[in-house]
């Protein structure tokens, strides 16, 4: 028999080393933008908020899925992940050139201040690092402890520089600067490890294009599947930078930031489960169900909790993050936080799809939400501006968690989700009478009476699964592999 699909163990020690990591740098950054947002006004700070979205459709082309693909294959072929190294670095730098092309095209016709055409350039030339990062490499060996820190150093060379050059009245160009040099010392640190840590050449790339077609076919259904995932979550945001004023577009992209802060838990979650999911595929689908039950139950208590409660403090939130002026950033929050418990429960089902190797039927699906989401941001946001942005994700990202639901129910086996949502539902609906209550005497004790409603409801009912979550990392199972 072949090593277990999933080692309880080394799965919550790599998911510890990943958060870990993915806290320091995610706080690193949202402190960097705070500031940012602090030190612009609301308006410059929208210019700030519409590069970064725009960029988000120039820099995923760049990896166009090859991340998931080149984990995946060398979990199913260890012997060939020299080779994988060096061929998708080299077809990611091909990708890269491309990507700036067209971002110096789109540059030539943006009608754009020169400031915020000259940030957008300096995001461009950000890209020719970006097929030099390797946390896809680290992540096939689960080596998570690499990938937490490449990501600390990025995030960390990113705020210093921010702190030390950026005050009130900085031009823009010099945030574009700083990422130029983020994004270099992560891919030096990530070669160094490659090269003396791992004992694996340095990343240089292989340029034969008929030795990469093949990868590029076995990636482009999960990179197009990201490009409408992105679709989905950023469209919005640039369509509002070019029919809102820069000030409302400040405030909904602070909004955004914030949630998008939150949601990148749940991508690194999936990014540590993904290697056990696509073991199980050439096991029994019980392996499968198994894995799914507890992380299922756990992420739907963790989902509705951050929901409810960042609903109910929202205008506290982005007053506190961000400044007074931010406050009105607090109507789009409340919306968009409710993507995070539906984002939860589709990742398990997206992720099944690549795992299982099902990328065409999961690009479908990412395609018909995006799809969503453009139409309803194009009849919402004339109409309500940075609440209807608001609505048009939650629907798509809804309309995206059926479809992927229905299509693991079809293709592999079906993942219930409807029954491990009962019981936080139901200590949802007391914690908000409890909230609602309180709320009259102190928006903090109401908060605090809440939160300790959900949490007694939550001890009560899967306590035993939390404290079983917890002896994974403490006591090592004998049926695990060495």
């Amino acid at each position: 028999m072949g090593a277990p699909s999933v080692a309880p163990r080394r799965l919550a020690i790599n998911f510890l080393y990943l958060s870990c990591g993915e806290i320091a740098a995610k706080l690193l950054t949202f402190a960097s933008f705070t500031y940012l947002a602090r030190t612009l006004d609301p308006a410059s700070y929208g210019s700030l908020e519409f590069t970064l979205a725009v960029m988000v459709f120039f820099s995923l082309p760049v990896d166009l899925g090859l991340s998931w693909y080149g984990a995946r294959e060398i979990a199913h072929k260890p012997d060939r992940a020299r080779f994988l190294l060096h061929e998708i670095t080299g077809l990611r730098l091909i990708l890269a050139l491309c990507s700036m092309l067209a971002l110096a095209v789109f540059i030539l016709l943006l009608h754009k201040s020169a400031d915020q055409r000259i940030l957008l350039s300096f995001y461009g030339v950000s890209l020719l690092g970006a097929p030099f990062l390797l946390p896809w490499f680290f992540q096939a060996h689960d080596q998570m402890h690499w990938v937490a820190i490449a990501s600390i150093i990025r995030q960390a060379c990113f705020a210093l520089a921010v702190f030390l050059v950026c005050r009130r009245g900085s031009p823009l160009t010099y945030i574009g600067l700083v990422e130029c040099l983020s994004v270099g010392a992560a891919a030096a640190f990530s070669a160094f490890v490659t090269r003396y840590r791992m004992g694996y050449p340095g990343p240089w790339p292989d340029l034969h294009v008929t030795r990469l077609m093949s990868h590029l076919r076995g990636a482009v259904p999960i990179g197009f599947a990201e490009l409408a995932w992105a679709c989905m979550w950023y469209f919005c945001t640039v369509l509002l930078g070019f029919t809102v004023s820069n000030r409302t577009l400040g405030w909904f992209g602070a909004s955004h930031r914030a949630l998008m802060t939150m949601h990148s838990f749940v991508p690194l979650y999936f990014f540590n489960l993904l290697p056990s999911i696509a073991r199980c595929a050439s096991r029994p689908p019980e392996e499968l169900l198994s894995l799914m039950d507890r992380s299922v139950r756990l992420l739907s208590w963790a989902g509705l909790f951050a929901a409810g409660l960042f609903t109910a403090a929202a205008p506290e939130a982005m007053t506190l993050l961000y400044g007074s002026s931010f406050r009105p950033a607090a109507g789009p929050f409340a919306i968009l936080v409710w993507m995070l418990p539906i984002a939860m429960l589709s990742g398990h089902h997206r992720f099944i799809l690549i795992g299982y190797g099902h990328q065409k039927r999961l690009l479908s699906c990412t395609v018909i939400s995006a799809g969503v989401a453009v139409i309803l941001g194009f009849v919402l946001i004339p109409r309500f501006e940075g609440r209807g942005a608001a609505w048009a994700l939650i629907v798509a990202n809804f309309v995206n968690f059926v479809l992927v639901y229905a299509s693991v129910s079809q293709l592999v086996v079906e993942v219930p989700v409807l029954r491990e949502l009962a019981r936080p539902l139901f200590a949802l609906t007391v914690s908000a009478v409890v909230f609602l209550l309180l709320e009259k005497r102190s928006i903090w004790i109401a908060l605090a009476g809440g939160s300790a409603v959900y949490a007694g409801v939550l001890a009560w009912s899967d306590g035993s699964q939390l404290v079983a979550f917890v002896r994974t990392i403490v006591n090592k199972p004998s049926t695990e592999a060495p």
